[in-house]
């Protein structure tokens, strides 16, 4: 335990200063908070000066930042998660503990969203019955894990998976969606940048040049070309990609052809093995954690259906289903395509040792390093090759600009 020195702001914006002993500042935080307090500077050891008016101000109004009135997202549910967690292994009971986690939350609709909890629990009826009953954003992994976890009594351990699971997923969208933003953006960029130069000056030093009777340069010719194109069918085009896009969408809805697009994305060279070590480390995770927990593998096979995102996978699993119903293992039910061969193996070890969720977890992180490795050649194969083709066609509308403008010098 260690000692930290507070200066926090009260309900009515008094200042509150002291001092309390903590594991970490996390916990301390958590302390204040559950005080009704709001935590301004929080350092270890004694007190610094006085609060400067920027602090005192963010203090006030961290009710009303914008933060505030989000939705309730993954990052919140494990914080959520933690804070149980931590209040439980203290020796708080379950509704002590939401009434407290509730006084922690930043959200709105988080805070709104515990409420709800404790007043079902206070109702009769228990944690998981009210998540199920609630929804969104609570999906049937956190469900059955919460009713496995209250028949055996280990709430605080499950919880605390939960919230490392929670995190890993954000984790791995972040690394997703940070890897997706870079190409996007230069490419608009690029498309930026094209667009200006061939519409805009380009086709002014072309009609100069033809003012004074000389010929347009071919490359000026052709961007003017195409800028007229542009405007005569850019917007038969645009329709044409909105309907192209609208077709893929009803085909995305539409099962039969969902399946085959799922196999098709599954047959591409990279991204079908992005998709495939997401599939199976998300598969891994939920697995292990069900089985850890006490459920049966029949209920584990049952969820993990369902939070794979990928039909193709879905329609393995309900295979592996109804292979586990007729007697099988669940080695010889996961023995089929597309399941990778490392998937099964290392099952059957963890059924042969009885550490299937020691394995499971195993399983989980080599997918989870594979997936990263992916990630990181996608980018390092698109940076290069948008840097060609930004590259490229950026410098053919320079060249063609300063050719335009040759031209229209020599003609002097």
């Amino acid at each position: 335990m260690s000692r930290y020195s507070y200066v926090a702001l009260d309900d009515h914006g008094v200042e509150q200063r002291g001092a309390l002993e903590a594991h970490d500042e996390r916990e301390a935080r958590n302390q204040l908070r559950s005080q009704r307090l709001r935590p301004v500077r929080l350092v270890p050891g004694d007190l610094p000066e006085d609060l400067s008016w920027a602090e005192r101000w963010l203090a006030l109004t961290e009710g009303l930042m914008p933060r505030a009135w989000m939705p309730v997202r993954a990052p919140d549910l494990a914080g959520l998660f933690r804070q149980l967690s931590l209040m439980l292994r203290s020796g708080h009971a379950l509704a002590q503990a939401l009434d407290i986690a509730q006084r922690l939350q930043v959200k709105h609709a988080a805070r709104a969203l515990v409420g709800e909890l404790a007043d079902a629990l206070r109702g009769g009826r228990s944690l998981s019955q009210a998540m199920a009953a609630r929804g969104r954003p609570f999906n049937v992994t956190t469900i059955q894990l919460t009713a496995s976890a209250e028949r055996a009594g280990e709430l605080d351990t499950v919880f605390e998976r939960l919230a490392d699971d929670l995190e890993r997923q954000a984790d791995l969208k972040r690394q997703l969606l940070s890897t997706m933003m870079y190409p996007v953006i230069v490419l608009f960029m690029a498309i930026g940048v094209f667009v200006f130069l061939a519409v805009s000056v380009v086709p002014r030093f072309a009609s100069f040049i033809e003012g004074r009777g000389r010929r347009v340069p071919p490359e000026a010719q052709f961007l003017l070309d195409l800028a007229d194109g542009v405007a005569r069918w850019g917007a038969w085009v645009a329709l044409a990609m909105g309907l192209l896009l609208g077709l893929l969408l009803l085909a995305w809805w539409w099962t039969p052809t969902r399946r085959v697009l799922d196999r098709v994305v599954l047959l591409l060279p990279v991204i079908g093995g992005l998709v495939r070590d997401a599939n199976m480390t998300q598969a891994a995770w939920t697995l292990g954690l069900l089985v850890r927990s006490g459920t049966t593998a029949l209920e584990a096979l049952r969820v993990a259906r369902r939070v794979v995102g990928n039909d193709v996978y879905v329609a393995m699993f309900d295979e592996a289903e109804q292979r586990l119903l007729s007697g099988q293992s669940l080695a010889r039910a996961l023995e089929q395509r597309p399941m990778p061969p490392l998937f099964r193996h290392m099952v059957a070890v963890g059924e042969g040792t009885g550490q299937l969720e020691l394995v499971l977890d195993s399983v989980a992180q080599h997918f989870r390093r594979s997936l990263e490795a992916r990630i990181k050649l996608v980018t390092t194969l698109i940076e290069p090759a948008l840097l060609t083709i930004v590259g490229g066609v950026v410098g053919f509308v320079y060249y063609t600009f300063f050719k335009t403008l040759m031209s229209a010098g020599g003609g002097g």
